[in-house]
């Protein structure tokens, strides 16, 4: 039985591998390696995992020197234990000494980057040695998972990549342009499109299989309005002028009130039924929309989609989920996120760049939803899609 080596951090990324450990578990030898907080979640998953401080060589004494060192003021949250956080941030930045060339540049870059300077590709090279692996998956995160990928290309093992959302720059971008995946699984044919012409990777290496978090969705059954005022969603958050990590600002200022203002405005209209529903993190106050109505994030997501026609947002995944149950989608551009990274672009929106724009796009796209003529994300189910792309490794079966 083939032994695959999966590696994922927390966040979205152990939401994409955790629901492939039990169709891929009946036919291979699954090792987990599940970092940071996905090792709580893969246990109360049931997912059997591994981490760092559960090899011998991350018990080395300058390891753990460097890792008890890093540790020392970071806070515990009590997801991760503190001999895996000795053992991961030792060995990471052991890695980084040797590949900086002495401690003081590595000190260097961890001060200047974080751990986001850690690419622990020589320990990563002992995991799949010691496990006995032939083939990797992870997703598109960087350090430990782009690591496994760059070890495995390293001994000529086969791997996949699976890209979680839509956004490939600096992630899954990086990936294909190193030519780190055998195999890279997108969400869809545009992110596909995007992908080879942006890197000029090997078409019949990026396949359109969708993704595990999306999957749920697919269940979830439309409810159609009764009549044919459009159903808006807006998916809502902060738009600042300038980017918090970035050298870009909003090409708009003021787009985000504006907008708010003119779904108001519809509203009280009668012209569309609206709902806003504010970013969990976001601090609100809709008191000068009194003709909308409130979506708060404690109310079931994909009840409200069900009872959604159109979705507007500038960056949200709330967009995606929109799309996957194939409701419209009107997109904010030119905002200080979708500079980098947009709806618009990728074809899968009526992208608008003025408030006033809004009600010609909403009706747009509430007229393919009334003729459901959507457009598919992705076909079938991606848990399925990509265990077959993964059974295509060792089978040679190609996607072109």
């Amino acid at each position: 039985m083939k032994h695959l080596l999966m590696v994922c951090y927390g966040g979205g990324h152990m939401k994409v591998l955790a629901p492939l450990y039990g169709p891929l578990s009946s036919r291979y030898r699954i090792s987990m390696l599940a970092l940071t907080s996905a090792g709580a979640f893969m246990r109360e998953q049931g997912i059997p995992s591994l981490g760092f401080s559960d090899f011998a060589f991350c018990h080395a004494p300058e390891i753990q020197a460097h890792g008890r060192r890093l540790a020392e003021n970071m806070t515990s949250n009590g997801t991760v234990s503190r001999e895996e956080t000795v053992a991961y941030m030792g060995a990471s930045f052991f890695d980084l000494v040797n590949q900086s060339g002495d401690e003081e540049a590595a000190a260097e870059q961890y001060q200047r980057k974080g751990r986001a300077a850690f690419l622990p590709v020589a320990s990563l090279r002992k995991v799949i040695a010691e496990l006995g692996i032939d083939a990797v998956v992870t997703t598109n995160a960087p350090r430990a998972e782009r690591a496994a990928l760059v070890a495995a290309k390293e001994a000529g093992l086969p791997a996949v990549c699976i890209n979680d959302n839509l956004w490939i720059r600096g992630g899954v971008a990086d990936v294909a342009a190193d030519g780190l995946a055998d195999r890279i699984c997108v969400l869809s044919e545009q992110v596909r499109q995007a992908l080879i012409a942006e890197c000029a990777v090997n078409p019949g290496k990026v396949v359109v299989t969708g993704t595990p978090v999306f999957d749920a969705l697919k269940n979830v059954s439309w409810v159609p309005g009764k009549d044919v005022v459009p159903r808006v969603l807006l998916a809502d958050c902060d738009l600042p002028d300038v980017h918090p990590y970035l050298d870009l600002h909003n090409a708009n200022p003021g787009i985000a009130e504006a907008v708010r203002s003119e779904l108001n405005r519809l509203a009280e209209d009668g012209v569309i039924d609206v709902y806003f529903r504010p970013h969990p993190s976001q601090r609100f106050d809709y008191s000068a929309y009194p003709a909308i109505k409130l979506s708060m994030p404690e109310e079931s997501l994909h009840e409200r989609l069900a009872r959604t026609d159109v979705v507007v947002t500038a960056i949200s995944t709330v967009g995606v989920e929109g799309k996957v149950m194939g409701l419209g989608l009107v997109s904010l551009e030119n905002t200080v996120f979708s500079t980098i990274q947009s709806y618009g672009r990728l074809g899968l929106s009526s992208g608008i760049e003025e408030a006033c724009e809004l009600e010609s796009a909403i009706l747009r796209e509430h007229q393919k939803v009334q003729k459901r003529e959507p457009e598919q994300m992705y076909e079938g189910v991606a848990v399925e899609n990509i265990v077959a792309v993964i059974d295509a490794l060792f089978t040679g079966q190609t996607f072109e």
